[in-house]
């Protein structure tokens, strides 16, 4: 008698077996592999390496063109919907990282590792402001804590990126960042890392006088933070459009009516050697112009040391072991100045204009006073004056008093004490005093 199933999985496993959908039953054959039910057993092998393109696309696809991509396809071929067996074959978090520690201090693998969307799938990071919901792990490096070593370990053959934490993995990320894992390894890594300190005065500067950007300067950005990475992935996604019309099923912010079928992956496989290669704007080989500036927050990344040794016992040939150690401390840091300010400019041109022609900032204040506040001043006097005289009533007498003297230019005697009043006591005080 068979035991009724008393858990999820049994349950599942039970329906498969036994339901009426076709093909259905495949999915609980323990003697295939869970993705053998997408064809029938006699089904062309081929067919497994196109779906190991889509699966893992990085803009060529070989297999998937030469057998899917012709007149006449083999009636198993997947023709569109690419996203979704890709994502019927990759990995969950669970699934193959495991046993993290930091310093020998262990944590949750999982919680701290989030999934990340990339042009290459989905990756699992650890410490970067380019998840959704980012909870960074404390790594503390200073003179007290000098070590700092990160551990886990794989369980299926991947592909390790050492990026700063804005940078984003990438089909043009640098071979020298990248490490391929095998099961059956141990593999060490030692970084050195130097950092940007940037001048308070930096923001004050546009993006072509500091060729940089900010991580908020982010127009249209796939990502929520600029960066050199994020920029390049957004430079391939309006290339692919431009040239084969669609994109294909890992581009990022991509609606479903724009992802690609078959043709316009060929179409993307056809001009590999220019979408997934990036070149500057004067070279002249086959590759992609951006127009992308470096982070102003970025972080150099060098690689110092890889180390790969083979694991001796059959247990450990399952699984593969890394190790990521910071060699040493900082010694270094670049720093981005501003070598002229605006208060800058103001000293020199005041130093300038004060050396050759006198001048100081004074006399700017008084050339902007005498063709602005004065002017106005003066208008506005002139018509108050002219209101006034408006006003005067119509029967009023000017009397002018003129005196009796034959020359008007004559000085009038002074009306002071003790001075004559009038012309004839004058003459007699002069007299007078003549004869003394």
């Amino acid at each position: 008698m068979t035991t009724p199933p008393t858990t999820c999985k049994a349950l599942v496993k039970d329906y498969c077996e036994n339901c009426t959908f076709a093909g259905v039953h495949f999915i609980a054959d323990d003697t295939k592999h869970w993705f053998e039910s997408i064809w029938p057993p006699d089904h062309l092998l081929d067919l497994e390496d196109a779906l190991k393109d889509i699966t893992y696309f990085r803009g060529i696809s070989y297999s998937l063109t030469e057998v899917c991509a012709i007149e006449k396809p083999d009636p198993g071929c997947i023709l569109s919907n690419y996203s979704y067996y890709a994502s019927l074959i990759r990995s969950t978090c669970p699934e193959f990282i495991v046993n993290c520690s930091y310093n020998d201090v262990p944590f949750d693998c999982c919680e701290y590792f989030q999934p990340i969307e990339t042009d290459v799938g989905t990756c699992f990071i650890i410490n970067s402001i380019q998840t959704q919901k980012p909870k960074p792990f404390p790594m503390v490096s200073n003179m007290r804590n000098k070590r700092s070593s990160i551990k886990f370990e794989l369980l299926l053959p991947s592909t390790m990126y050492t990026l700063g934490n804005d940078e984003v993995p990438s089909i043009t990320t640098l071979q020298s960042s990248t490490m391929k894992i095998q099961l059956g390894h141990k593999y060490s890594r030692q970084v050195a890392v130097r950092d940007i300190e940037n001048d308070p005065l930096i923001v004050e500067t546009t993006t072509e006088q500091r060729a940089c950007r900010f991580h908020e300067e982010n127009e249209d950005g796939l990502y929520p933070h600029y960066s050199y990475s994020a920029c390049t992935v957004l430079c391939r996604k309006r290339a692919q459009m431009d040239i084969c019309k669609c994109n294909d099923h890992f581009m990022l912010g991509t609606p479903e009516s724009d992802r690609c079928n078959i043709s316009g992956l060929a179409c993307i496989h056809a001009n590999a050697n220019y979408l997934t290669t990036l070149k500057p704007h004067w070279a002249t080989r086959p590759g992609l112009s951006c127009d992308c500036l470096p982070s102003c927050d970025e972080t150099e990344i060098t690689i110092i040391k890889d180390v790969d040794t083979s694991h001796r016992s059959k247990k450990d040939k399952k699984k593969a072991s890394v190790e990521m150690v910071l060699a040493y401390l900082p010694t270094e840091r670049y720093k981005r100045n501003v070598v002229r300010s605006r208060l800058d400019l103001v000293v020199s041109v005041g130093g300038t204009t004060g050396l050759f022609v006198g001048a100081s900032i004074i006399s700017f204040v008084e050339l902007i006073w005498y063709f602005t506040i004065r002017f106005c001043i003066n208008i506005w006097l002139e018509r108050r004056a002219r209101r006034t005289t408006a006003v005067l009533p119509q029967d009023t007498e000017i009397v002018r008093i003129a005196d009796n003297r034959e020359n008007d230019n004559e000085q009038r005697p002074y009306t002071s004490s003790g001075v004559p009043q009038s012309q004839v006591e004058y003459d007699k005080f002069y007299s007078q005093s003549s004869n003394k």
